[in-house]
């Protein structure tokens, strides 16, 4: 499931991600609110809080895929992570990262307050 954060706005968004993600998680909340974000902004940034992730249904391991095709609008990405994230996600991220040139850090559950500080830098 995805549900969007208090605290998101103009170009900052904010999204808690649990479960198993699914094509209905993106086409209803993620894709539309991001898409939403672009017409006003050149650049976004982005804040997902991770909990009990377990991974992707098919359709949304592709729409997943597809919402990487964005990430060179997106300038900056946090992560926040639980114990259920598992190291080779953060490779994945990575390797997507370093094609857009999105800014990307990690942040454990309670250094949550650093996350949201960091993506609202200047």
């Amino acid at each position: 499931m995805i549900e969007k954060l208090p605290g998101s706005s103009g170009n900052i968004l904010a999204f808690r991600l649990f479960g198993k993600l699914t094509e209905a998680d993106y086409r209803d909340v993620l894709t539309p609110e991001i898409e939403k974000a672009l017409k006003d902004h050149p650049k976004i940034r982005i804040l997902f809080t991770l909990e009990r992730f377990e991974g992707w249904t098919v359709g949304g391991a592709w729409e997943d895929f597809t919402f990487a095709l964005k990430l060179p609008k997106v300038e900056r990405m946090a992560m926040v992570v639980d114990e259920s994230w598992d190291e080779w996600m953060t490779w994945v991220f990575k390797g997507f990262t370093k094609l857009t040139q999105t800014e990307l850090r990690f942040f454990r559950q309670e250094r949550n307050q650093e996350a949201w500080d960091w993506i609202r830098a200047e």
